[in-house]
């Protein structure tokens, strides 16, 4: 048995800001030696308050795309390179008119995406929701995000984490002009109308949840065992792993104990 183990000061990523196909640091390197599976996962919380946090693997940018949502006219537009680059202030999160967001689509279900907001939204009364596709557009509500929109808040600059099991009647596609019929996709709203500054981003990072533990005490591990022969990494096609926390803290930490080759 081996082990790899990464201490996490941010809630993920921080704000790397590296270039599209460029895989930060922060993703958490894997393995060298395939294939491998995981037997257990220890997720360590120390910081001082229960919290949920989760296990992500590190998707590629060429698994996912991004743009913006226009909901007068029931439009998706991609700007995906925006969201996979370096670029300041290059992606909009939202508009001053009511009901505009942005879509995340991805080749597989994912359940983690990171904003680095480089410029933060303002108005009055802010609202958010994120909704998924099952047929229709449905909203998730709070109480089923491990790290949610900012709900009543604005978009502030900095690392927004947004964190969640993914639903299990979650389909591919969605309606309205341009959206991916392919694709898993999330659509991420402000709702009310009263809004003076849009907020603007960076890049956009997304990672698939391999598990998640909804509280984890203080100063504790919360810990998943997939048993023998294990889970099988390679069957993910992802390219890093880390803890992700609702709290960030220098002492978190994620560790993975796994077996290399083949269970014999």
């Amino acid at each position: 048995m081996k082990s790899i183990r990464y201490k996490n000061a941010n809630k993920w990523l921080g704000q790397p800001a590296t270039g599209q196909g460029v895989i930060p640091s922060a993703a958490g390197a894997l393995p060298t030696t395939a294939p491998w599976r995981v037997v257990t996962v220890r997720l360590h919380n120390r910081t001082g308050s229960a919290m949920g946090c989760a296990l992500v693997g590190f998707m590629a940018d060429a698994r996912w795309e991004a743009g913006q949502w226009v909901n007068a006219t029931t439009t998706y537009t991609a700007d995906t390179t925006d969201a996979q680059d370096a670029g300041t202030n290059d992606f909009a999160l939202e508009t001053t008119t009511q009901n505009d967001g942005f879509v995340v689509g991805a080749d597989r279900k994912f359940g983690a995406v990171s904003v680095d907001v480089t410029t933060a939204g303002s108005g009055t009364s802010p609202t958010h929701v994120v909704e998924y596709w099952n047929g229709a557009w449905t909203a998730i509500a709070a109480a089923g995000m491990l790290i949610d929109v900012p709900r009543s808040a604005d978009w502030g600059a900095g690392e927004a984490v947004i964190l969640f099991d993914p639903p299990v009647d979650w389909i591919v596609g969605g309606s309205g002009t341009g959206i991916s019929q392919t694709r898993f996709n999330i659509r991420v709203r402000r709702t009310n109308a009263t809004q003076a500054t849009a907020a603007l981003a960076r890049r956009i990072y997304v990672g698939e949840i391999i598990t998640s533990l909804s509280s984890v005490g203080v100063d504790a591990a919360g810990e998943t065992r997939f048993g023998v022969p294990g889970l099988l990494w390679d069957a993910y096609n992802l390219v890093g792993v880390n803890g992700v926390f609702v709290t960030a803290d220098e002492g978190n930490l994620m560790e993975i104990f796994y077996h290399e080759g083949l269970w014999s």
